[in-house]
């Protein structure tokens, strides 16, 4: 492994503890440190629209999602999460854009999205989460 991937697996490591540890602000900063080093590292943009969510940033969140979907277009809980962000600003027309995008990459995460956004929200927006690489 070769320096960059060491620092930028540790970085996106740091950012899961303190995800876990519910030190948001810090998690927000280790993932911005391991997207300095690998822009396009998609599991690093995801969990950093997590961590604004948990802040309740959902306009960064949405726009952290947006990456890692760009990079990733099959990442359904990216997808997912974009759609909650998306929700929680009021934003009826994109959730809706969100669920038929869902529907065509897995109608069981589609379903679990329609009845959290359509019905009743019960899902939290970690429950789709990236863990850490393998360092």
């Amino acid at each position: 492994m070769d320096s960059e991937n060491f620092y930028v697996n540790a970085w996106f490591a740091q950012g899961v503890s303190c995800d876990n540890l519910k030190e948001y602000e810090n998690a927000i900063e280790a993932y911005r440190q391991a997207l300095r080093l690998r822009p396009e590292y998609a599991d690093a943009w995801y969990n950093l629209g997590i961590a604004y969510g948990n802040i309740k940033k959902y306009n960064l969140a949405a726009l952290s999602y947006e990456e890692a979907v760009r990079i990733e277009p099959e990442k359904v809980g990216a997808w997912f999460n974009l759609g909650v962000a998306y929700y929680y600003q009021d934003k009826r027309e994109r959730v809706r854009e969100i669920y038929q995008t869902l529907r065509k990459l897995d109608l069981k995460i589609a379903d679990e999205y329609s009845n959290a956004v359509f019905t009743e929200f019960k899902i939290s927006p970690s429950a789709h989460y990236s863990a850490p690489p393998d360092i």
